[in-house]
């Protein structure tokens, strides 16, 4: 078995990002360690436990692979997991999320980066035990996963997981979950260390109080459980810190609160961010304008101003870490 037949076998394409990928893993070759997946009630409790919908979690135990009956699949899930494992906790490592595979081969393809993940958990788990991260943080880090799938089958009306590059950087022990927020181990443009700040969908509204919560968390934990980081910044790049909100929302809004400690680093805008403002804020599905609701002064405002023919923007920022 080699890339050319995995191709093959799996219509991978011959696109250049998947061309790439396919090189890296077969120069790479399997894991030291062979690759195990969970079955039956087994998997089911770890999806439980990784908060996957009981819907999705009986279709990724249908379909789990075997190495004797899906060769190809199980020659890319060894080396994709290796991909991820042999730079666990390096923050310094450039990392690419790897290609979906297509779906018209099978259900198994559909979940292959859940498998992935599933295979991918027990290395996750001793990585934080060395390190002396409570199981609790470790669990509540990993539980993303189910996010992630929900995002899928809400979007696609069916089941997968194509967030794969952001898991990729979880199953790498540079992503902590601390309350409301995550965040990541980095390094900014000049060497300097940093956490990446970044807010996941699941864990309910925006509050001040909560979110500055998470935030006084983030450097305690960090220089106790990676003293050698030492970031004193968190950085973000969200449509939050968009100055146009300041049009709309008034100063004593949680937005607005959020905001006020936070320092743009970019010059001007750094990407449209139409698409990233109405999927956090509405769930947002394609629907026309129109049929979204107008509830809160954020929901009227996200609206008003598309209709307007403006653009929100996702913006660069930092913030001191308490």
């Amino acid at each position: 078995m080699d890339a050319k037949v995995v191709r093959s076998d799996l219509k991978l394409g011959d696109g250049e990002r998947m061309t790439a990928w396919l090189s890296q893993l077969d120069e790479l070759g399997p894991p030291a360690e062979p690759v195990r997946l969970p079955q039956g009630d087994d998997a089911r409790e770890l999806l439980r436990r990784l908060e996957v919908a009981d819907a999705d979690a009986e279709e990724i135990v249908a379909a789990i692979p075997d190495p004797d009956r899906d060769p190809a699949l199980w020659w890319l899930l060894e080396r994709t997991h290796h991909a991820i494992v042999r730079n666990m906790g390096d923050w310094k490592v450039k990392r690419r999320g790897a290609p979906s595979l297509a779906y018209d081969t099978g259900p198994a393809a559909r979940y292959f980066h859940v498998y992935v993940y599933l295979a991918t958990v027990p290395a996750v788990r001793r990585f934080h035990a060395s390190r002396g991260i409570p199981e609790a943080t470790t669990w509540e880090t990993l539980a993303q996963l189910g996010e992630s799938v929900a995002v899928h089958r809400r979007k696609h009306g069916e089941g997968g997981m194509n967030m794969q590059f952001w898991t990729a950087y979880i199953l790498s022990g540079i992503v902590y979950r601390l309350g409301r927020l995550q965040f990541s181990l980095g390094v900014g443009s000049d060497g300097t260390p940093e956490l990446g700040m970044h807010i996941p969908e699941g864990g309910g509204p925006l509050i001040p109080e909560i979110f500055y919560d998470s935030l006084r968390r983030a450097r305690p934990f960090f220089d106790r459980y990676f003293p050698e980081h030492g970031a004193q910044v968190a950085t973000g790049t969200s449509w939050l810190l968009d100055p146009q909100l300041t049009e709309y929302l008034p100063e004593d809004s949680h937005i607005m609160r959020l905001r006020r400690d936070w320092t743009l680093t970019d010059s001007e805008p750094f990407a449209i961010g139409d698409d990233s403002i109405l999927e956090f804020v509405f769930r947002y599905n394609g629907q026309p304008l129109d049929e979204l609701p107008q509830r809160t002064k954020l929901e009227r405002a996200v609206v008003a101003h598309l209709k307007a023919g403006r653009h929100w923007h996702d913006r660069v920022g930092r913030v001191p870490l308490p």
